[in-house]
């Protein structure tokens, strides 16, 4: 059985609560799991990694893209995963290569082109990945998936409060809450489960 490192950045917390489903999930699987933030540990020596991060103004934080490119060898000859908490995303595009899991908890969550509004053009599944990918090229992932996360404008700094607020009002499903999906984790995680393969 191969040794699958999850790692992740979390600003308020919902993506480490996130990632801690996923690594109780594939644990309980019977797989072998090790769960840090960050900055603590490299993919040296795993099979696969799962990588997690919040979508900040529309891209995975610095600390994440720090990671992937330091270590994008590494990851080029490993199975790898990546998994986002954001309050908004839509899907319209069916070109996407890879798997593409997007948690139902998001409103209205498959649209055409058509349908989509100016500023939801900016919180596409297609727009957040347009930017991912370029810093991972060559990587294909196994599966890629966005999970509702939660928003208190209470706890936010200065600058992400402003930016919220701007969010909310040009997007008003955008709304103060805990949405993270339990349940939708652990179906990606069952299924990623199936996806990884271990010779």
């Amino acid at each position: 059985m191969g040794k699958i490192l999850i790692i992740y950045d979390s600003g308020y917390g919902a993506t480490a609560d996130a990632a801690k489903i996923i690594a109780k999930k594939l644990t309980s699987d019977g797989l072998d799991i090790d769960l840090c933030i960050v900055g603590m540990k490299d993919p040296v020596g795993y099979d696969a990694v799962i990588v997690g991060s919040p979508i900040r103004l529309s891209q995975c934080t610095p600390k994440i893209k720090d990671f992937l490119k330091k270590n994008h060898s590494a990851l080029l000859r490993m199975q790898v995963a990546f998994f986002f908490t954001c309050m908004t995303v839509t899907n319209s595009e069916s070109e996407i290569e890879f798997p593409l899991y997007i948690d139902s908890g998001f409103n209205d969550k498959n649209k055409t082109r058509a349908r989509i509004r100016f500023m939801e053009n900016n919180h596409t599944a297609s727009y957040y990945l347009k930017h991912f990918l370029k810093i991972i090229p060559e990587i294909s992932p196994l599966s890629i998936s966005f999970f509702k996360g939660r928003l208190n404008m209470s706890n936010l700094s200065m600058f992400h409060y402003l930016v919220m607020r701007f969010a909310k009002f040009a997007l008003p499903e955008i709304q103060n809450g805990d949405y993270l999906n339990k349940a939708a984790i652990q179906e990606w995680s069952g299924c990623l489960a199936t996806r990884l393969k271990f010779g």
